[in-house]
């Protein structure tokens, strides 16, 4: 005899800041995503897979303040300091390392892969979330920067998005700007990571915190500001910059020349949806020279989402590994963040992956409607078949909400006469062919 223990219902629930994706978008996000990789093939890049853990030392230290607090760390079954990965970059820089007599060089890679930061979750932002790499190993600043922005530019494209601007920048231009409003060397990062949350907290809030933290006067940290925010429309303008308020700083000047070898690339590129913006910072201590953020401009509501696309330069992270600089670039889409914005922008489509449904219209046909969906499949034709004898109506509905575009009919009439019916599911049309026929007429209606 079997005794049931009574025990007290699960409740089903996603813990805060991760989601399930079910399959009517997930289709449309695998659909993105293929895109994407497309583009990242045809610029050259080849894909690589790394582990979800890390020693956390791999990983700590790489990220600032901010990125250290929000990193899931924990001991594993054998007590060792292991982390989730933050992001895709550091342990690209890992496998530099690791692999260097292996890989070629420049090595061109992209990863495509989710990455976990518990953070404040806000409208297409999680604690779990995909990233689509692409970096470059090898070559100094210039045309590699350039094709990041360039590979950027055409995806979004590609994906239906007309309007956005690439807002860029050097790090050494801004390194220049602090230097010139007074900060001492160390405090040059912090001085940074404040200057990039412009956008996010205003101006005002901004100067209260470069006084509050770093101990600056009003009118310097106004000072400051005003510099980070002046609006140089191009290179030209930003030579005049340069030349007036930093003319002195070796930085400033290097920063200029590897600025201008950038949109001399980009020109080539035919590449013109950019903008030069002097108070982009990224937060993220290992960039070293070009930084690049992408955000959407369509309308007021896909601008909330902020940065789709972004990167930089990170010359010196391969060194904390191998002892010597190692130049680098890379971008990275933010796949979660860039889909929530389709959607808002009414560019995600209800996809599909069955093609066809063989309806179950009588129990003694069992057999063959086995038959009709094996010969599909053999063709290549996605297709399933309804396992169980149900109103067809039922059966139609079905079909409606996996958004199946065509379906099989086949009965008693049908068999006799050697055919089977085809319909149309969005039309309503039906056509009727031989037997022996109808997977060559099916794949003619699915190129149509």
């Amino acid at each position: 005899m079997l005794y049931f223990i009574s025990m007290k219902l699960i409740e089903p629930r996603n813990l805060k800041g991760f989601r399930d994706y079910l399959p009517e978008e997930q289709i449309a996000r695998s659909k993105m995503i293929e895109t994407i990789k497309k583009v990242f093939e045809l610029f050259g890049f080849e894909p690589l897979e790394t582990p979800v853990l890390e020693y956390e030392d791999i990983l700590a230290g790489k990220y600032g303040e901010e990125g250290e607090k929000l990193m899931y760390r924990f001991k594993d079954q054998g007590q060792r300091d292991v982390a989730m990965r933050y992001d895709l970059t550091v342990p690209l820089a890992r496998v530099v390392a690791q692999y260097q007599n292996e890989l070629p060089r420049p090595f061109k890679r992209y990863q495509i892969a989710p990455v976990w930061r518990a953070e404040n979750t806000q409208k297409g932002r999680y604690r779990e979330f995909y990233q689509c790499d692409v970096d470059v190993v090898g070559p100094n600043v210039g045309l590699a920067d350039a094709e990041c922005i360039a590979m950027v530019s055409k995806i979004l494209r590609q994906l239906g998005i007309k309007k956005f601007k690439v807002k860029v920048n050097n790090r050494k231009i801004l390194n220049a700007i602090m230097a010139t409003a007074g900060l001492s060397p160390e405090k040059v990062l912090v001085g940074i990571r404040t200057i990039d949350k412009i956008e996010k907290i205003g101006a005002k809030a901004v100067a209260e915190e470069l006084e509050n933290v770093l101990g600056m006067k009003k009118n310097e940290a106004e000072s400051l500001i005003r510099l980070a925010s002046t609006k140089v429309p191009d290179v030209g303008a930003l030579k005049t910059f340069i030349n007036k308020y930093i003319l002195r700083d070796a930085q400033g000047q290097q920063g200029f020349s590897e600025l201008n070898k950038v949109f001399m690339a980009l020109e080539e590129f035919g590449v013109k949806d950019t903008e030069i913006d002097l108070s982009l910072a990224r937060g993220l201590d290992y960039y070293t020279s070009t930084i690049f953020e992408t955000v959407i401009t369509e309308n007021t509501e896909s601008r909330r989402f902020g940065s789709v696309a972004s990167g930089g330069r990170y010359d010196k992270l391969v060194n904390l590994f191998i002892g010597k600089d190692l130049p680098a670039v890379g971008i990275s889409i933010g796949i979660d963040r860039l889909f929530a914005a389709m959607q808002e922008l009414g560019l995600v489509k209800k996809g599909n992956v069955v093609d066809v449904l063989v309806l179950n219209l009588e129990p003694a046909l069992e057999q063959e409607y086995i038959g009709l969906v094996r010969d599909l499949r053999e063709a290549g034709i996605n297709s399933e078949a309804y396992y169980e004898n149900a109103d067809l109506k039922k059966q139609f509905a079905f079909a409606e909400k996996k958004n199946i575009p065509f379906a099989v009919l086949f009965g008693t009439e049908e068999k006799s006469k050697n055919e089977v019916t085809v319909r149309d599911l969005k039309t309503r049309k039906q056509q009727t062919f031989k037997i022996k026929n109808f997977v060559k007429e099916l794949e003619k209606l699915l190129k149509e």
